[in-house]
């Protein structure tokens, strides 16, 4: 093995460490979530800003330190990310005593968390040729999905054996671990700035505009139906226009237009990951209720059964990563979409009788879906990309991600406020519960409908590109 060889390999290690954390905090918060809510006495409908707080300054500091880790250092964010994530868990286990000051940490992790995002999957592709990059993405998607198997099982023994805040040690842990490792083997970035001043290559104009589209739009989602969400969202369309506007004239735009002048595909790409999150995201969230309060299941046995489909998604990655670079990855994601799609609507049938069978086959078939969704379409969408530009695209697609997560989250908030308002965790009846989540379970449906339709078709714009 040659020393470049060996080197990359650390690389993929480290990013496999940093791919686990972000995925395991969701997931073991979403079985932790009932706990947390009666310690608190939080009603139902506020232990979704549990989730959606880190989800919230993901979307609006992503794209930004994509653009800085391309101008700066990959690797330095990534270690800042990871040493906010360590501290504030630190300060979450010794000093929390209210609800409120929980949800401001989540929302400074979620800042470590764009840290992260803004950079792990760029360093990768930045160390291995593109002939392995479906590969090596594969393996760095499957350490996501074994941190989202891993969050309801040690979520769940954790919180039913030493309480909630036994989490936040274990990720303090593991983000200081990763910290080390990443100090240690990964490499400065490949790309050498050009000469001038930072703040005018990372284009701060632009950055203000697109901080207040984001915030307005991914505040605003998540508080529909508060009758002030509506303002923001209308406010977050006229700051997305003014960014547009000002990006094609900037002469250093934090969005370069280089990046969209392939062809549709890498927007294609990046908004079809928007509805299959959109689409599944609520999956662990809903049925983390659902087992606990419809069927009275504890915590650790509910994650035994959540651990179904991130299980399978760590099997099917890295084999869907291995297919997408030898075929099509367009038809790969469309068919993982159709997959989610079927999915979604055995879901719907669910009540507070139904076996658990039904529920572990569904998961099953979400788990296969996804895998065979995410690495091929994120494979996809790094090939429309210019090396230069890594950080940016994957910033980009991790802002659609994160939307789509978000909407996820306002379908969820959206329809716990129409079925039971202000109530208690503790005071909800299964039958609300069951209510809820095949209510969402339907709007899900419509996402996954709309994703499968503009998958289909970038493949089919690519192929008459190819054509032409």
């Amino acid at each position: 093995m040659t020393q470049q060889q060996t080197s990359n390999r650390a690389v993929l290690v480290v990013i496999v460490l940093a791919s686990f954390l972000p995925s395991f905090v969701g997931s073991s918060l979403s079985i932790s979530a009932p706990a947390i809510g009666m310690e608190f006495h939080a009603p139902a409908v506020s232990l979704g800003w549990l989730i959606a707080a880190f989800i919230l300054c993901s979307v609006v500091f992503v794209l930004p330190f994509g653009r800085l880790g391309d101008l700066t250092s990959r690797r330095t964010l990534l270690v800042i990310g990871f040493l906010i994530l360590t501290v504030t868990s630190l300060i979450i286990v010794v000093f929390v005593s209210s609800f409120e000051w929980l949800i401001f940490l989540r929302v400074v992790q979620g800042i470590g968390g764009a840290c992260i995002f803004a950079t792990n999957q760029a360093i990768l592709s930045d160390a291995y040729p593109p002939n392995m990059r479906g590969r090596v993405l594969g393996i760095s998607i499957s350490a996501v999905y074994i941190g989202l198997a891993c969050g309801p099982v040690l979520g769940g023994l954790l919180t039913h054996n030493f309480g909630w805040r036994s989490l936040f040690v274990f990720i303090a842990l593991w983000a200081l671990v990763t910290l080390v490792a990443a100090c240690i083997k990964l490499p400065p970035n490949s790309q050498v700035r050009a000469p001038g001043k930072l703040a005018e290559q990372l284009d701060l104009p632009g950055c203000f505009l697109y901080l207040l589209a984001t915030f307005c739009l991914a505040y605003g989602l998540n508080e529909v139906p508060r009758l002030y969400s509506w303002p923001l969202i209308a406010a977050s369309v006229i700051f997305i226009i003014a960014f547009i506007a000002y990006e094609n004239r900037a002469l250093q735009p934090l969005l370069a237009p280089r990046v969209f002048k392939a062809g549709p595909n890498f927007l294609l790409s990046s908004f079809s990951a928007l509805l299959n999150y959109g689409a599944t995201f609520a999956v662990t969230y809903l049925l983390s209720l659902y087992l606990q309060q419809a069927q009275a299941l504890s915590a650790d046995v509910a994650g035994l059964v959540l651990v179904t489909a991130p299980l399978i998604q760590a099997i099917v990655s890295p084999i869907a990563g291995r297919l997408s670079d030898r075929y099509s990855p367009f038809r790969l994601a469309s068919l993982g979409m159709a997959l989610c799609g079927i999915a979604l609507v055995s879901l719907v049938f669910i009540n507070e009788h139904s076996s658990l069978l039904h529920i572990f086959i569904s998961l099953a078939v979400v788990g296969s879906g996804f895998a065979l969704f995410s690495s091929p379409n994120t494979n996809a969408v790094m090939s429309e990309v210019p090396r230069a530009d890594y950080g940016i695209g994957v910033s980009f697609l991790t802002t659609m991600r994160n939307l789509g997560q978000l909407s996820s989250m306002a379908v969820i908030t959206i329809v716990m406020s129409l079925i039971i308002g202000t109530t208690p965790m503790d005071m909800t009846t299964p039958e609300q519960i069951v209510s809820i989540t095949r209510t969402c379970f339907i709007v899900c449906i419509a996402f996954s409908v709309v994703g499968i339709f503009t998958s289909l078709n970038r493949r089919s714009r690519k192929s008459q590109g190819s054509n032409r």
